[in-house]
C-alpha cells in the first residue's frame, strides 16, 4: 500500500498526486518522508505546504541531515521549521541552532533561541543579552535563579519584567519589593499575591504603602482586602488613604463601613475635600442611616456651588427623609 502511494505521487494527474499524499499521511508511515522532501521544491503551493506538514510529523533524531540542510535554506519558514524540529536531534542539533540564532528573520531567531535554551539551558546568560525582549522572555521561562529573577524585575522591557515575575511565582518565590515597581501590572499582581500575607502578619506599614499611589485596579483590590478587616483602627492606613493621589480610594474604603470614627473621616472629607470625593462620599450614604454629625452639614451642601455637590447632597436628603418615613 505504501509503495502504491508513493508511485502515485509521479502519476501525471495532479489529482492523484493529492489523492497520494492524502492517503500516505492516513498510513502515517515515516518511510515516506524522503518523497515528501523531494516535493519541497515543488511550483505548486498545495504540496509544499503538505511536505512540511510530513517532515513536522515524522522527523526524528536519525535525521539530522534534513534538519541541517533546512536550516540552510533560503526559505525562512523552512529555516524556521528546521529550528522547530532541531530539538529531536538532542545536542546535536546546538551547533545548527547557533548558526539560526544569529538569522536575519527574527521568527527564525527567537524559535531557535526556544529550542536551544530547551536543550542548553546554559545558554541563558547568552540570551538574556539578546536585543529581542522575545528571546529575553524565551531565557527567563527557563531559568530557577531567583536572584537572576528579581535583576529581570528591572529590564527596560514590561513583557520581559512581566515574564520574570511570572516565572518567580511559578517556582514559588514571591518578591517582597512592591513599592520598587514602576510597572502598574506588575506592582498590581504583586499585591493580590502579597495583601494576604500583609494581612496575617499585620504589616500595616506595606499596607499604607500601596495606598499612596494606587491605580483604579489597584483600589479596588486594596478594597476588596481591607473590607473585612479593622483597618479605621491603623492610623497609618488612615493617613496613607487621605493623602493618597488617588482621592477616590478613601470612599471606597469608607463604602462598607459604619461607627463614629468612619462618620467623622466622612465629615471630614466632606468639609475638606475635592468635589469628587464629596460626591462619592455622599453616594455612597443612599440608602443607609445618615449620622446626625453628617446631617447636619448636608444642607449647606445643598448650597455648593458644584452642582454636582449640591445635586448629591439634595437627593441623600431626600432618601433619608424617604428612609425615615417608612421606619
Amino acid at each position: 500500500m505504501l509503495r502504491l502511494e508513493l508511485d502515485r505521487l509521479k502519476h501525471r494527474d495532479v489529482r492523484q498526486r493529492r489523492m497520494a499524499v492524502r492517503r500516505l499521511f492516513e498510513i502515517d508511515d515515516s518511510a515516506a518522508l524522503s518523497s515528501f522532501v523531494e516535493m519541497l521544491d515543488s511550483d505548486d503551493e498545495w504540496f509544499v505546504d503538505k511536505s512540511v506538514d510530513a517532515i513536522r510529523r515524522w522527523v526524528g533524531a536519525e535525521h539530522r541531515k534534513l534538519v541541517v540542510q533546512l536550516s540552510i535554506r533560503k526559505e525562512g519558514r523552512l529555516r524556521l521549521l528546521s529550528a522547530e524540529i532541531s530539538t529531536r536531534i538532542g545536542t546535536e542539533a546546538l551547533p545548527i541552532l547557533s548558526t539560526l540564532c544569529m538569522d536575519s528573520e527574527s521568527t527564525v531567531r527567537r524559535e531557535a533561541w526556544r529550542s536551544r535554551l530547551s536543550i542548553d539551558p546554559g545558554t541563558i546568560p547568552v540570551a538574556i543579552e539578546s536585543e529581542d525582549h522575545v528571546v529575553r522572555k524565551t531565557a527567563i521561562s527557563h531559568s530557577g535563579d531567583v536572584v537572576f529573577l528579581e535583576k529581570m524585575l528591572h529590564d527596560q522591557h514590561p513583557r520581559v519584567r512581566e515574564a520574570a515575575l511570572d516565572q518567580m511565582i511559578s517556582i514559588g518565590h514571591i518578591p517582597n519589593i512592591v513599592d520598587e515597581m514602576v510597572d502598574d501590572r506588575l506592582r498590581l499582581k504583586l499585591a493580590k499575591l502579597l495583601l494576604p500575607k500583609m494581612l496575617d502578619s499585620g504589616d500595616v506599614t506595606s499596607i499604607a504603602s500601596l495606598c499612596l499611589n494606587p491605580t483604579p485596579s489597584l483600589r479596588k483590590v486594596l478594597a476588596e482586602a481591607l473590607e473585612n478587616t479593622d483597618w479605621l483602627e491603623w492610623s497609618e492606613v488612615i493617613d496613607a488613604a487621605k493623602n493618597s493621589s488617588d482621592n477616590l480610594l478613601l470612599p471606597r474604603l469608607l463604602r462598607s463601613k459604619k461607627g463614629p470614627i468612619a462618620d467623622g473621616i466622612r465629615v471630614e472629607l466632606l468639609l475638606q475635600a475635592e468635589d469628587s470625593t464629596r460626591v462619592r462620599i455622599l453616594e455612597h450614604l443612599h440608602g443607609r442611616n445618615v449620622s446626625k454629625s453628617i446631617m447636619e452639614i448636608l444642607p449647606n451642601l445643598c448650597e455648593n456651588e458644584n452642582p454636582l455637590v449640591a445635586q448629591a447632597a439634595t437627593s441623600l436628603l431626600k432618601d433619608s427623609a424617604t428612609l425615615e418615613s417608612e421606619i
